[in-house]
């Protein structure tokens, strides 16, 4: 999965990146997988991101996954053996990682539309004349995306349909928004944003 941004708040606070070891790719910490060679010499995935030891990092994506198996360069980064129980693990964390922040994405929604606290689409956002947050799906148009640039926004890493699904409606919903000052908004804030905070304290 890929990074989540806020893009007014925090817009200017540094996010370590990191490459992953596989494809070499630069993404936000927050967005890759640690795996870390532990005293003991064995390989584990470090999903506090705080443990001691000679650590690599690698994207959640199972094609990664595949290609550091067969080519042994997770091994090699890591100077150590690898097990073979090792990969169906890594392979399952990998599936988990996108996964659980969507879940909890789509919790927070679901109830803000039951509660009648979620806005739906760029004309009700801006007839609201309140201080919003503004989410986006990532293939949002070029026209909403603009919308939202003058807005507190998030921009997630979920599709059109996949929002469209979170509302209950069969149009194509590319916008999303929330009072800024509901729980609803902090929730959605905190969510994405936990995860990079584990790397900057």
């Amino acid at each position: 999965m890929k990074s989540l941004k806020t893009d007014s708040r925090n817009k200017d606070r540094h996010v370590p990146q990191r490459s992953c070891a596989v494809c070499r790719a630069k993404s936000d910490k927050g967005d890759l997988i640690r795996l870390v060679k532990s005293p003991e010499g064995k390989i584990v995935i470090d999903t506090t991101k705080k443990l001691p030891g000679r650590g690599v990092y690698i994207c959640p994506d199972l094609e990664c996954v595949e290609r550091a198996k067969k080519s042994g360069i997770l091994a090699h980064a890591l100077k150590a053996e690898i097990d073979e129980n090792f990969w169906p693990e890594l392979e399952e964390h990998v599936k988990d990682f996108g996964v659980n922040v969507k879940l909890k994405i789509r919790s927070v929604l679901g109830l803000a539309r039951k509660a009648g606290a979620l806005m739906i689409g760029s004309e009700r956002i801006e007839a609201e004349h309140k201080k919003t947050l503004v989410i986006l799906a990532k293939d949002s148009s070029d026209g909403v995306k603009k919308f939202a640039a003058s807005r507190q926004s998030i921009s997630l890493d979920m599709t059109i349909k996949e929002l469209s699904d979170v509302t209950g409606l069969r149009d194509s919903v590319q916008i999303l928004g929330l009072p800024l000052n509901s729980g609803f908004a902090k929730k959605i804030i905190s969510i994405t944003e936990e995860r990079s905070n584990a790397f900057e304290r």
